[in-house]
């Protein structure tokens, strides 16, 4: 009895493409399968099983699989629901979905069709690898029995025996947060809201051991790489006999399919990984947990444009299982359903080290102080005595490379990017003028190209004229700078994170890599440097963002039990962000702000979609984005609801760096206090669009985090 089946392709198309499934065992859903397309052969997923063959589709049109790979590699039912869920919600075709997700190694498929030799060789070593080719089969032909996947986890899951871990006095603090999450049943998010230095990974630690000894996988998200060498080498070290993993893009394919099949099998007590964590198939998942839930790092930018940390409070609630959002600095999105009383909140408001407090706020007033080389009289002299104690200081400035401008005086030349509408970073230890946008370099010039003056002068500070400056000021401190460009290549960033928790260097000069997670023992002070000019920046979250920022980076002083100092140089010291940051008042901040959100009518009070365009002209791209937005106006007309429920569009425009990479950039931003009609609205709108789209590349993306 032919049945038939729909396949998840890796194709720009909404929806599944059906086959003929000519065995007469049932295929079972999640399966590998190679199918015809066109004239060649592609790798797809098995998505559903139909008795009958598709209404809409001709019997004579449906072709036959052509071979199925025979593993216990398949996308088990939980996996599914949760792509199917992004694929709704991201508007993102399913096919496309699954293979933006899966290791490389498990989506694609040599000539002779067999599978990657990286997947071959683990199949090898741990279960048999058949691919079966079905092209040539016949009903009245004895058939091959297929291996029942279904039992596979059942018998190849491997209970964890026992654990043991070292004990530490909590806080009571951290008693009442780890007994009150222990006792959480079923699904339910809480924000467990710590100040840096509170003990968060603590906690974090005897809920993962509570789940283990349960007989149940754990989940942590962390949203840096850097992070989770030190994450990893913490649970290891506290938790004897742990199954742990860890899974970033940093890894190579062997090591990232390793991790995904050994967490499938249920070999793997705890997974720690960066945002692709979320895809990691778990069969008995129990804990969900992400740290420092509000860093932007979580948002996915290319492909699947997916919130990993959203897409983690619906993955515990498929499994019916606890979603812990760990933070100093929570986002105003989760701060807001705090109050709205979707999510419990549970407060460690005091360091966990004793004596140990948040480090003093001094504003440093550039109205009143002059710099030189961008660094006042009260911070050299603040970083001269932290020197003469023995002890590290942090200069934060997140920007990296020499200077952000090269420009010559004389006749105004600026050195600019040929494919981006930006000017290119000089990177003075390398002689190279480097575009942070699409990546191209240049050798320095010399001389002006315009004019030929040889005097160019550089404008603006990053961290390696930073560095400079500290180090004529400085003579006798041991300078370390952290930035992309010190910690690029593998291994790099353990080696420069180790060597400054080792106390091989005076000062730390970085950038945001230097703020988030780490337990600096011998820092007393933390100085930030040119912070003013996200307070006026056209992004919605660009305040949220610096008031993150500083949170964090400030934390990295006084952990130890001695007092800390925390310095920003600003010209601005009376606006209400640096006011809340002298207080260390986040709650503060967050209502000021959300106040100011409510106002402006942005997240977490409307919900927003960005339909971007791309093209070599910019012409083209406004003219697609016009038409859409055209048709999307007439469409809306004829919807029956009310005015402050309609979804709104603003009018196209250029993006801010119009042109990276030779490419022109536009986008359309649609607003809407209803969800329900703003989806509603792109099932209708995205079906139009393919129709106008011509030479255009577009896409849409959901919940932007910038605009």
């Amino acid at each position: 009895m032919i049945s038939y089946i729909g396949v998840a392709l890796n194709v720009p198309l909404k929806g599944l493409f059906h086959y003929q499934w000519p065995l007469p065992q049932m295929p079972l859903i999640g399966t590998a399968v190679i199918v015809p397309w066109g004239r060649a052969k592609r790798l797809g997923w098995i998505w559903e099983v139909c008795p009958t063959p598709p209404e809409h589709i001709a019997l004579e049109r449906i072709k036959s699989v052509v071979c199925v790979l025979h593993s216990p590699v398949y996308l088990n039912q939980r996996w599914r629901q949760l792509v199917e869920f992004a694929s709704r919600y991201y508007h993102h075709p399913l096919g496309a979905c699954v293979f933006d997700v899966l290791p490389k190694s498990l989506k694609s498929f040599s000539k002779n069709l067999q599978a990657s030799s990286i997947l071959q060789t683990w199949l090898k070593k741990n279960l048999a690898c058949v691919v079966f080719d079905l092209t040539d089969y016949h009903p009245n032909e004895q058939s091959v029995l297929l291996e029942p996947y279904s039992g596979f986890l059942e018998r190849n899951t491997v209970a964890q025996e026992s654990i043991e871990f070292s004990e530490r006095p909590l806080t009571l603090e951290q008693v009442f947060a780890v007994e009150t999450l222990r006792a959480v049943k079923g699904f339910k998010v809480h924000l467990l809201h710590g100040i840096t230095g509170s003990g968060k990974t603590e906690v974090y630690l005897r809920l993962i051991v509570s789940a283990i000894q349960d007989q149940k996988q754990c989940l942590l998200l962390l949203p840096e790489i850097n992070l989770t060498p030190a994450v990893e080498a913490f649970f290891k070290e506290r938790i004897i006999g742990l199954r742990v993993a860890v899974l970033h893009s940093g890894l190579t394919d062997t090591q990232r399919l390793n991790t995904w099949m050994a967490s499938a099998t249920g070999g793997i007590d705890l997974v720690i990984a960066t945002r692709l964590g979320v895809f990691v198939p778990m069969p008995k998942l129990g804990l969900v947990l992400v740290d420092e839930e509000h860093d932007p790092s979580y948002k996915q930018m290319e492909g699947l444009k997916y919130s990993a940390r959203d897409l983690a409070v619906m993955l515990g609630q498929m499994c019916d299982c606890s979603v812990i959002l760990g933070s100093a600095t929570p986002s105003l999105e989760t701060w807001h359903k705090v109050q709205l009383g979707a999510y419990g909140k549970i407060s460690l408001s005091k360091r966990a080290v004793v004596g140990a407090a948040l480090p003093v706020v001094d504003l440093v007033d550039l109205r009143h102080h002059t710099t030189s080389a961008g660094l006042s009289k009260p911070i050299l002299e603040a970083l001269q005595g932290v020197l003469a104690q023995g002890d590290q200081s942090i200069v934060f400035l997140n920007r990296r490379g020499y200077s952000p401008t090269l420009m010559c005086e004389a006749c105004g030349w600026v050195a600019g990017c040929h494919q981006c509408s930006a000017h290119m970073v000089w990177h003075r230890a390398e002689s190279m003028l480097r575009c942070h946008h699409c990546g191209v370099s240049r050798a320095l010039p010399s001389v002006c190209p315009t004019c030929g003056n040889q005097d160019l002068t550089a404008f603006g500070r990053g961290t390696q004229r930073l560095e400079e400056a500290l180090l004529c000021a400085l003579p006798k401190a041991r300078m370390l700078r952290i930035d992309a460009d010190t910690t690029r290549g593998k291994g790099k960033a353990h080696q420069v994170f180790t060597a400054a928790h080792q106390g091989e260097a005076d000062i730390l000069v970085g950038t945001q890599m230097i703020a988030k997670g780490h337990d600096f023992q011998r820092v007393k002070l933390v100085v930030a440097l040119n912070v003013d000019s996200a307070l006026f920046s056209h992004q919605p979250k660009s305040a949220e963002r610096l008031f993150a920022q500083l949170m964090q980076v400030s934390g990295r002083a006084g952990r130890t039990g001695e007092p800390g100092r925390f310095m920003v140089q600003t010209r601005y010291p009376h606006h209400p962000l640096f006011q809340c940051l002298c207080r260390q008042d986040y709650t503060g901040f967050a209502e000021y702000e959300l106040q100011a959100r409510k106002a402006a009518g942005y997240p977490p009070f409307t919900y927003q979609v960005l339909l971007r365009a791309d093209h070599r002209k910019l012409d083209h791209a406004m003219d697609f984005l016009h038409h859409a937005r055209q048709w999307a106006l007439e469409w809306l007309e004829q919807q029956a609801w009310e005015a402050e429920c309609t979804p709104r569009l603003c009018d196209p425009v250029g993006l801010t760096v119009v042109r990276v990479g030779g490419v022109e950039r536009a986008q359309l931003l649609v607003e809407s206090i209803s969800r329900r009609n703003l989806h509603h609205f792109l099932d209708s709108w995205l079906l139009f669009l393919p129709s106008i789209g011509g030479s255009v590349r577009w896409f849409v993306d959901v919940d932007p985090t910038e605009i």
